[in-house]
């Protein structure tokens, strides 16, 4: 089996995906040929070939639908992993042929809400997928975990109590572990996931809760995943300041976390829009007394009549938006202004 011609053909037929089924007795024969022993099979490097895996065309078709990246491409980079999509997905990046930004198209409606709480102060996140699903995953679970982690350690809280929403744009360039080691921001673990689960991921929402000088802070996670809770459906904290100079002793700040973790839980439920009547837009509340208004006229009765028809609804949308004035979901309690 040493004559030219024989290695030439062989090879030909191996280049055009020809006898493929004989590569494995190929290579076991070689194994067993002597150092130093002349073969078509030596020549022609069998022992280190490697039988391309087999890709069907859904597979092809579905990578494509991903990364709207060319036919050929998504082939190869099949080939390649074995047909194993998330590899694929990171081979098609690394060549430029596919981006995670090709998935931003498709909607997140789905996603969890992370919740951490230390001290008097707490981190919220919200991070959206596409399908129930992935919301349930373990690398998502894991992720949404460390996003919430994330926004705590690295945002500032704000200089006095209350609540701000954090600028994704600079929350995306954050690391999202504490590691000289490793710098990944949060967006790139964003596309990391992305190639991991194969879909639309984003974080929506970033907030930070603080209560200072001094005073506490309470959360509460509404289905908290098993063994996790500080993810789950959705998520409040609730700051509760303390005002004055003197320093609020152990035991007052201890019964003031049981009020706020009930507070979390009521807005959790009742979802007011603005902690007081105060804190309500003045153009909210002018928009809305014109849609009253626009309503009450329509009864035809005098206008002091209708006066006293929109104050009336007025005072009842404060008391539906507004915490303080809500009636305490937990056995239908006095609102929380009573406490």
């Amino acid at each position: 089996n040493s004559g030219d011609h024989k290695p030439r053909t062989l090879e030909i037929m191996l280049s055009r995906g020809f006898l493929r089924p004989l590569l494995a007795g190929a290579r076991s024969c070689l194994l067993t040929q002597q150092p130093g022993a002349s073969s078509a099979a030596a020549r022609l490097g069998l022992a280190q070939a490697r039988p391309l895996a087999s890709v069907s065309m859904a597979q092809i078709k579905e990578l494509r639908v991903q990364t709207s990246a060319p036919i050929s491409d998504c082939k190869k980079a099949l080939e390649a992993s074995e047909g194993d999509m998330a590899q694929a997905f990171d081979w098609l990046r690394q060549r430029g042929a596919a981006k995670a930004s090709d998935l931003e198209k498709r909607e997140a409606k789905e996603g969890l809400v992370g919740l951490v709480v230390a001290g008097n102060e707490a981190a919220l996140v919200h991070v959206g997928c596409e399908t129930d699903f992935s919301q349930r995953n373990d690398n998502f679970v894991a992720f949404v975990t460390e996003v919430a982690q994330a926004a705590f350690r690295q945002v500032p809280p704000p200089p006095s109590s209350g609540s701000f929403e954090v600028s994704l744009e600079s929350f995306l360039a954050q690391p999202i572990q504490q590691s000289e080691s490793t710098k990944t921001s949060v967006s790139d673990a964003v596309s990391d996931l992305v190639g991991k689960i194969r879909e639309n991921i984003s974080v929506k929402r970033v907030a930070r809760v603080a209560a200072l000088p001094q005073g506490v802070v309470g959360g509460y996670v509404h289905g908290a995943l098993p063994g996790n809770p500080q993810v789950g459906a959705a998520a409040a904290a609730v700051a509760i300041g303390v005002a004055g100079e003197a320093l609020a002793t152990e035991a007052q700040l201890s019964s003031l976390r049981g009020v706020a973790k009930k507070l979390a839980m009521h807005v959790v439920a009742a979802k007011p829009k603005y902690s007081d009547p105060g804190s309500v837009p003045p153009e909210v509340l002018e928009h809305e007394r014109s849609i009253l208004r626009a309503q009450a006229s329509e009864s035809g009765k005098p206008a002091h009549i209708v006066d006293k028809m929109i104050e009336g609804r007025v005072k009842k949308f404060m008391q539906e938006m507004t915490l303080l004035n809500q009636v305490l979901v937990q056995k239908r309690a006095p609102p929380p202004h009573a406490h």
